[in-house]
């Protein structure tokens, strides 16, 4: 009998990354004096209240996660969801689940209610039941600052996780009147143009943000210009200035254009006549003022210079 026990456990628990509730264990044949006895010699590990890991089995973020899930009902959202979807860099404090009106909260989560989370707003990642991205953006505003919010949305449409129509559809649906998080996500919708590609990182959409705060005209995103036979595309350009802007730092862009190739890159682009801006990280947050001056003062300078050269 133990040793059939012991099979129908494994069975339950390996989907679930080890985790087993105890109304689980209930179905499969334990008693309340198995289950007691199972915890006591360290084979089941509590992590939550009627929440339990197979001795052996391994912790990590996406299992404590999970077994948030296993306790509430619910599942992962807003920042828990966004880290899982790789959309935030770092998960909160506590995870974070959304639950029906109906059920109770038990557990250190940070718990919130819907009444509208449909099947279609959840997915799986790792083994956890969580909202989609389109989802979770409209989520992330009622919990996050604008900048970081805007961020996940580009990162978002650049994963292709979910797509700018796909996004405003569900956000109009769910729209009423005081939910959380629309008012933070509506700007970055009706202002957005619908047909621009996805930032490439962080760096990039901050850029554009400044730019855009700065009264400037919007540059083209991911602009792909040819030189000497090769294809390259900018981060984002005023091409009848010939005027590129992109963001020196580390992680994605840094990545994409190792140092030696980007310099030989830019090289030929001034040797055909454009005029490069680089602005690292910590210059776009600490003076934002003065990267829309030198934007603005380059476009008052070429505009210049072109103008000369046609009235010759």
């Amino acid at each position: 009998m133990d040793a059939e026990l012991e099979r129908r456990l494994a069975g339950r628990a390996a989907p679930q990354s080890g985790l087993i509730t105890r109304r689980q264990l209930l179905a499969v044949g334990f008693s309340d004096h198995q289950i007691r006895g199972r915890i006591s010699s360290g084979r089941l590990i509590v992590l939550h209240r009627s929440v339990y890991l197979v001795a052996g089995a391994p912790l990590n973020d996406a299992v404590w996660l999970q077994a948030a899930t296993l306790a509430t009902g619910g599942v992962a959202s807003h920042r828990s969801a966004a880290h899982l979807l790789g959309l935030v860099d770092s998960p909160p404090s506590r995870p974070e689940v959304t639950i029906d009106p109906c059920r109770s909260n038990r557990g250190p989560f940070i718990t919130h209610r819907s009444g509208d989370l449909l099947r279609r707003d959840t997915t799986t990642v790792h083994g956890v039941s969580t909202t989609n991205a389109t989802r979770t953006l409209v989520d992330l505003g009622s919990v996050v600052r604008a900048e970081i919010l805007e961020a996940a949305l580009e990162r978002a449409l650049l994963a292709r996780v979910t797509t700018f129509d796909r996004l405003l559809r569900r956000f109009f649906e769910l729209a009423a009147k005081g939910r959380p998080g629309i008012a933070a996500m509506r700007p970055l919708l009706v202002d957005r143009e619908p047909t621009l590609a996805a930032a490439e990182s962080d760096l990039e959409t901050l850029l554009f943000k400044i730019l855009r705060d700065g009264g400037l005209p919007a540059p083209v995103r991911q602009f792909e210009v040819v030189v000497a036979g090769q294809r390259f595309r900018l981060d984002a350009a005023y091409p009848e200035l010939l005027i590129f802007m992109e963001g020196d730092g580390f992680g994605v862009h840094s990545q994409r254009d190792p140092f030696e190739i980007d310099r030989s890159r830019q090289n030929l682009l001034v040797g055909v006549g454009w005029a490069p801006l680089r602005f690292t990280w910590r210059r776009l947050c600490r003076a934002p003022v003065g990267v829309v001056d030198e934007v603005s003062e380059t476009r008052t300078l070429r505009q210049r210079m072109f103008s000369a050269h046609l009235a010759r």
